[in-house]
Formats: structure tokens, sequence, C-alpha cells
């Protein structure tokens, strides 16, 4: 079994055909290139429900270009190609166990018959008075770099890899599609304010099918520096226009809701932990009204090898009592990440191995519950 991890992961790199090159390649001080070559490979072991073992893999090339044309300006445009969908399209649970963009995820984005593109935006810095700053971004956006941020849970690259700990789900983010972001900050203190507009998803009704709606998001940020080391807090709220079906079908309702998001340290570069919570208002057909998940991320040196990771997270999600098939899902997951080779942190690589335990408790009578392990191993290498 391991050999064919192996396997796969190798034929996947060859598929691809990168290079080793920089983590980021500085052609010359304005333009720079960035890469992440990771596969992936996960194993469903069932225990309980209506479901059957499955095994799958997946392969991604993420490649990034900015230019900096002054200190103040920024262009970047962000690509992605995938190779297999992994276990997304097999498991039985509501959250998925890899949630980064594999292959059916980079075709036909957000309904817009674009493949592949998922940002290409433009950026500008002002410097106000009181040392404050203000940066704008405008074009092709991912609402993830702008709300609900963390540390120790947020990269589905090198950290957790299930949906519930790389960001907030209830929080309905856009990712890669038109939208303006607007970031204000000065000192401790940090704000950024979200517009987008995107589609709905396919639905037998045509009031509700692919249909543009717009997506608004704040977040106000604190981060603090004591001699445990950094910590964040982040509180936000979003909201929609009126685009999506009620429970009856009849009427078109928003999304809304609001959220934290918090890293700390406990000892400084070594133990730190996270937590987050979100509510979501039930208006709308929803999969889950309120969230919280927690963990902690613990950095050491084994036998001589320097940022091995180790991080632990559970969560727990509620759904609404108008949802007619699910009560409630607990996640928990274990993942530890050793790096394999590093050269002038110009290029990384890391092995990952993770753990992950769902559970989905259902209102069905005959099957109540489907739950299960998900073994897997992560490559990833970062040029």
């Amino acid at each position: 079994m391991i050999r064919k991890v192996f396997t796969t992961l190798s034929l996947g790199l060859l598929v691809f055909g990168v290079p080793v090159k920089a983590k980021a390649y500085e052609v010359n001080e304005k333009l720079s290139i960035e890469a992440n070559l990771t596969g992936v490979y996960q194993w469903l072991d069932k225990r309980k429900g209506d479901f059957k073992d499955e095994e799958k893999g997946s392969v991604v090339l993420d490649a990034r270009v900015t230019f900096k044309p002054t200190e103040k300006d920024e262009f970047s445009v962000r690509g992605s190609f995938a190779k297999g969908n992994g276990l997304k399209k097999v498991s039985p649970f509501k959250l998925s166990p890899n949630s980064d963009d594999l292959r059916d995820d980079l075709h036909n984005i957000n309904n817009r018959s674009r493949d592949h593109l998922q940002e290409l935006w433009y950026a500008r810095t002002f410097d106000l008075p009181g040392n404050s700053t203000l940066k704008t971004t405008l074009g092709i956006i991912d609402a993830t770099a702008f709300i609900d941020q963390n540390r120790f849970a947020n990269d589905d690259l090198t950290q957790f890899m299930n949906e519930a700990f790389v960001n907030n789900p209830l929080t309905n983010l856009v990712s890669y599609d038109y939208g303006v972001a607007v970031e204000w900050s000065k000192g401790p203190f940090s704000l950024a304010l979200l517009g987008m507009q995107s589609k709905t998803d396919e639905n037998e009704d045509p009031r509700f099918d692919k249909k543009t709606y717009n997506y608004y998001a704040a977040q106000v940020g604190y981060k603090l520096e004591t001699s445990l080391g950094e910590g964040n807090y982040r509180v936000f709220a979003f909201t929609t226009n009126k685009r999506f079906p009620d429970w009856d079908g009849e009427k078109k309702k928003a999304l809304k809701g609001w959220g934290i998001s918090i890293d700390q340290d406990i000892i400084k570069n070594t133990l730190g932990v996270f937590a987050r919570a979100g509510f979501q208002d039930d208006d709308a057909v929803i999969d889950y009204k309120s969230m919280y998940s927690l963990g902690l991320n613990y950095k050491f040196k084994p036998f001589g090898v320097k940022n091995v990771e180790l991080g632990i997270g559970y969560a727990y999600l509620k759904a609404p009592s108008k949802n007619e098939e699910l009560k409630h899902t607990q996640a928990v997951e274990a993942y530890l990440s050793v790096p394999i080779y590093e050269k002038e942190k110009l290029f990384a690589s890391h092995l990952t191995l993770d753990w992950q335990w769902m559970k989905d408790r259902l209102k069905y009578e005959e099957n109540p519950e489907n739950k299960g392990h998900i073994f897997g191993v992560r490559l990833n290498l970062a040029f």
C-alpha cells in the first residue's frame, strides 16, 4: 500500500514535469514567481454507515506570478492545474477531507465558464496620517485572503486538510470571483471590508439556478504581542442579497452570519492554540447553523530535525432543526508535517502524515450516522 502511494505521487510529479526552482524565484526586483506542487493520497475506512471503503489520490500544481512596478503597486495572477478529485466525489461526509481545489473545482469556476484561473488582481497601498495604511485590491480575488485568517489553521497545503479547519464553513466565503477589498491597519488594529459577486450553485428551480448574487463581509482584528508571543483576535460578519431558496423553496432569502477566529502563542515559536466559532441565520437552506473548533500547533526538533510540526484539531457543527437529513457533524484531525529538504528558503519540501475521524449524525432510522477514519499522506514541494 505504501509503495502504491509513493508511486502515485511520483507519477503525478512526472505528469506536471515541474523543475525544482525557488520558493519565490525573483526574476528581478519587481517580478517574482512562486509554485507549489502537492500530491495527496487518502484512504477512507468505514466504521458505520451506508458507504464503502475508498482510496483516492490527487496532484495539484499552483503557480503565482507577482509584479511590483513600485513599492505601492502590485499585480498578481494565480492559476492551478489538478489531476484527480481525491475522495471528494466518493466521501459520504458533508465536509470535504481535502479542501484543496482539485480537478472538478478548477473547471467552470463559480459557473463562470472559466477554468484554472483563480486570481487576477491589482493592489495599491496608501500611507495615511497617523501612521496608518490603507490597501485596496481589485479584480478576481479570494475572500479567504481577507476574512477568517488563522496562523495555525488556514493552509491546506502544509497544515490541516479537512474543510472544517482550513476556514469556517459557515462563512460562505467566495473564492476566485470578481470583487474589491479594502484593508486598513494602524498598529495592532486592522479592519477589512470586502465586496464580491458570484453565482449560486445548480438548482432545479430556475429562480435559484446559477443566479448572480452579491457577498459582503467585514472583519475587525487585533494583534497582541506579549511575553508568550503573538496572538491574533478577529471578529467578522457577512451577508448576501436575497438569492437563495428558503426551506419551502418558495421565497428568496439572504445568507448571513458572523464568527470569530483566534490564534495565540502559548510558548513562543513552539506551542500555539487556535479557536473558531461561527453562527449563521437559517432562513435560507443551509447545512449548519453553528460551528465550534479548537486545536493546537506544536513545533519541535526530534532527532535534531528542525521545524517538525504537529497539529491537532476538533470541530463540532450543528445543523438547523429544519434540516430533514442532518443533525450534526463532528471532525477530528491530527497531522505531522516533516520537512524533507530546504535550501536557503528558496526551495522547501514537506511530507505530511494525516489522520481524520468524521461523523455525520443523521435523521434516518435505518442508517442514523456515517462514521469513519481517513488516513492520508501529502507531499508538498514549494518552489
